[in-house]
C-alpha cells in the first residue's frame, strides 16, 4: 500500500513548531494513506467478500471467529498465489483476540488484518457471557436477557474497537441482515446491513472509513438501435451471465458510507472490486464508466 511521508528526517512535519510541547508538539498535515482505511464489508454468502479483501495489500492475517479448524469461507482464496499473502488464525474464545492485538499493535509484518467474520466474534462473546459451550443452531431473542446482551455487545465493540486502532488497512467481513423485517411495509422502509445486533451495527457503521456491501446481479448489454429520420436511440437488456458487485453510493435500503474528495462522481456500483479499485475512487481517480461497466462473459463460479 503507497503511503504518504510528511515527515522530514527529524520526524516532524513540515507545520512543526520549533520548542512546541505537549499537544502543539503533534500538529502534522492532514493525510491518511499511511494509517490505512478501515473497511465495513457486508453482503450475502457467495456475494465475493472474501474474494474482495484478498486483494488488499498483503500480507494478510485472516483473524477467523466463525469456528471449526478448516474455516469454509476461505476455501474461494486457496490458492497458490493466496497461501503465500494470507495467514489464518481460528479464534477458540474471544480473550484470544487479545494476544493477536498485541502481537499486531508490536509492529508485525502484516499490512492488513481482516476480521471474518463480526458474527461470529459477537456469537464467541455471548456464548461467554452465557457460560455455554456452544450456541444453539437457531438462536431466540430469550435465550439472553437484555443485561447479557448489552454485555456481549459491549465485548465486541472493544475488540472491533483495537482493531479499527491499528495503523494498518482493516477489514470487519459481516453477513447481511435485513433490519425491520416485523414492520408493516406502509410504516416504515426496512434497511439492509451488516448483520450484527442493532446497536452494534449502530456503533460500527460510523466507527469505519467505509461502508459497502457486496451483492450479485445479472450483466446487461446496450442496444443501439437507429431512429427513423436519424438518430439512435440506447436500450439496457438482460445479458448472459452475472457480475459481482460492490455497492458504494448512498441507497434508500442498503446501508453504505463512502467519501471521495470534492468534486468527484461516486459510482453506484464497482464491479468486480478490488483494493485497486476501491482505492482510485476513494483518491477521486477512478469514474464511474471505469468501474460501473458491465462486461459479457461466462457466469463465473460462486465466490466467498
Amino acid at each position: 500500500m503507497p503511503t504518504v511521508n510528511r515527515q522530514s528526517a527529524s520526524g516532524v512535519g513540515p507545520n512543526h513548531r520549533p520548542g512546541a510541547t505537549g499537544v502543539l508538539s503533534r500538529i502534522r498535515p492532514i493525510g491518511f494513506d499511511d494509517e490505512g482505511i478501515k473497511l465495513l464489508l457486508y453482503g450475502r454468502s457467495g456475494t465475493g467478500k472474501t474474494t474482495l479483501w484478498a486483494t488488499f495489500p498483503g500480507p494478510i492475517l485472516a483473524v477467523v471467529c466463525s469456528g471449526g479448524t478448516k474455516p469454509g469461507e476461505l476455501r474461494s482464496v486457496d490458492t497458490p498465489e493466496y497461501r503465500g499473502k494470507i495467514d489464518q488464525v481460528t479464534l477458540q474464545d474471544s480473550g484470544e483476540m487479545k494476544d493477536v492485538l498485541a502481537f499486531l499493535k508490536k509492529g508485525s509484518k502484516y499490512r492488513t488484518a481482516v476480521v471474518d467474520h463480526a458474527s461470529g466474534l459477537q456469537d464467541l462473546t455471548l456464548k461467554e457471557v452465557l457460560g455455554w459451550d456452544e450456541l444453539p443452531a437457531q438462536k431466540s431473542f430469550g435465550m439472553a436477557t437484555m443485561q447479557q446482551y448489552g454485555e456481549s455487545t459491549l465485548r465486541t465493540k472493544e475488540i472491533l474497537r483495537e482493531m479499527l486502532n491499528l495503523s494498518i488497512n482493516v477489514v470487519i467481513v459481516a453477513q447481511e441482515r435485513r433490519f425491520d423485517d416485523d414492520a408493516p411495509a406502509e410504516l416504515i422502509r426496512p434497511t439492509v446491513g451488516a448483520g450484527l445486533s442493532p446497536s452494534l451495527a449502530n456503533w460500527l457503521n460510523p466507527a469505519c472509513d467505509y461502508v459497502v456491501q457486496t451483492f450479485i446481479r445479472r450483466k446487461t448489454v446496450k442496444r443501439v438501435t437507429p431512429k427513423i429520420g436519424g438518430g439512435q436511440s440506447v436500450s439496457t437488456e438482460p445479458g448472459e451471465g452475472v457480475e459481482y458487485c460492490m455497492r458504494t453510493e448512498p441507497h434508500e435500503v442498503y446501508i453504505t458510507k463512502f467519501r471521495v474528495p470534492k468534486g468527484h462522481s461516486l459510482p453506484d456500483v464497482i464491479v468486480d472490486p478490488t483494493y485497486d479499485k476501491l482505492m482510485a475512487v476513494i483518491r477521486g481517480t477512478g469514474t464511474a464508466a471505469k468501474t460501473n461497466q458491465a462486461k459479457p462473459g461466462p457466469t463465473p463460479k460462486p465466490r466467498g
